[in-house]
């Protein structure tokens, strides 16, 4: 009996210890990172990626938050949007002299008046007044970028982006790259005019983006075709340099020829998705998108649906599926992301970051 008493009383301190190092293990917490001027920074695991700003401890979010998800057509435009605008802007804000900030300059109700008709109630409308004319300019996305004090803005990004295909009216009208380039010159020279007569903005670095937003049932989503630099408080861009960047789903269909095909990427997918389905055949489907800039892989993503439940059943296709890309794609140049879901939700992840040969795996509970 004293045993067992004792073996109770052990027990019972042994679970108050193991409180007390949860209780003590919660006070690591990351606060986040300090700039020189004292403001508050997320800090970064990557590299090549921008710290945000928060302000009194919180992530700040977009003046205009909603406006994006409101007038961009599906989610695929959405994200290539906003990320493609983030890669833009690398090349005049690097990631380790600049903090990032979601837009505070331009709110919502700013934007959405530029982005209807001009009229005789709305003079501020940069679409056609004409309504037989279609909506061309559909969204205008702002991005900050911060210098290393934390609190000196030191540029903006804008993303414009324009219809190829016009909703607004009953029978869908198509909008041709001329007719595109002749409204976004226009479009950006006025919105850069307005933009100068903001508090801050008068003498900075302004990224101006090109988006064509692709149809809506378009699954590869849009992409950015030209950019350029506003400096020196200019209110006119006169020449654009070409972006090109692209986004292909795999596989490509047997008829179709485009960059996938030309550089055997398609080739690689297929063989990958042949060599899983042979192995563990009750697979519902095997996808993928490929993000191109200058040709050049950037990002490879794949999407496995699998039909598989139990953990032994997942974490051996798993590690096959980690072994394959280890195999397959060895010389792909960017990052690769293997998704592999049920019905359920997500099962497992696999992936390789560019220029690492390292494959990571994780395999949810």
């Amino acid at each position: 009996m004293k045993t067992k008493k004792l073996f109770l009383l052990t027990a019972a301190a042994l679970l108050l210890s193991a409180c007390g190092n949860l209780e003590s293990g919660i006070s690591n917490v990351n606060t986040g990172e300090k700039t020189s001027a004292g403001s508050i920074t997320t800090g970064r695991v990557d590299s090549s990626a921008y710290q945000a700003l928060m302000k009194d401890g919180r992530y700040q979010t977009s003046a205009a938050r909603r406006l994006t998800a409101d007038q961009i057509n599906s989610g695929y435009n959405q994200e290539n949007f906003e990320n493609g605008l983030l890669r833009l802007s690398h090349n005049t804000f690097s990631a380790d002299d600049y903090f990032f900030q979601e837009g505070q300059k331009l709110d919502e109700e700013t934007i959405r008046s530029w982005l209807e008709r001009y009229s005789d109630e709305n003079k501020d409308g940069l679409n056609p007044q004409d309504k037989k004319q279609p909506i061309i300019f559909q969204g205008l996305l702002e991005q900050d970028f911060i210098k290393e004090d934390g609190k000196t803005l030191g540029g903006i990004s804008l993303g414009f982006a324009f219809n190829t295909v016009d909703y607004s009216s009953e029978k869908p009208q198509e909008i041709t790259r001329d007719e595109i380039m002749a409204q976004a010159r226009k479009t950006i020279n006025a919105v850069l005019t307005r933009v100068r007569k903001i508090s801050g903005l008068e003498k900075v670095p302004i990224v101006v983006g090109i988006f064509e937003q692709a149809a809506k049932e378009n699954i590869n989503g849009g992409t950015y075709i030209y950019t350029a630099v506003s400096k020196d408080g200019g209110t006119t861009i006169d020449r654009f340099d070409k972006v090109n960047e692209e986004y292909l789903t795999l596989p490509v269909l047997s008829s179709a020829k485009n960059t996938a095909t030309q550089d055997g990427m398609n080739t690689k997918f297929t063989s990958f998705r042949d060599a899983i389905q042979g192995f563990f055949p009750e697979l519902s489907g095997v996808t993928g998108k490929v993000y191109y800039v200058d040709d050049q892989v950037q990002t490879l993503t794949v999407y496995i649906d699998s039909k598989y439940y139990s953990k032994t059943e997942i974490t051996s296709f798993t590690q096959f599926v980690g072994k394959q890309v280890e195999s397959v794609f060895e010389g792909i140049p960017g990052t690769v992301e293997v998704q592999i879901n049920s019905i359920e939700g997500p099962q497992a992840f696999v992936a390789r970051k560019a220029g690492e040969k390292e494959v990571i795996s994780y395999v949810f509970n």
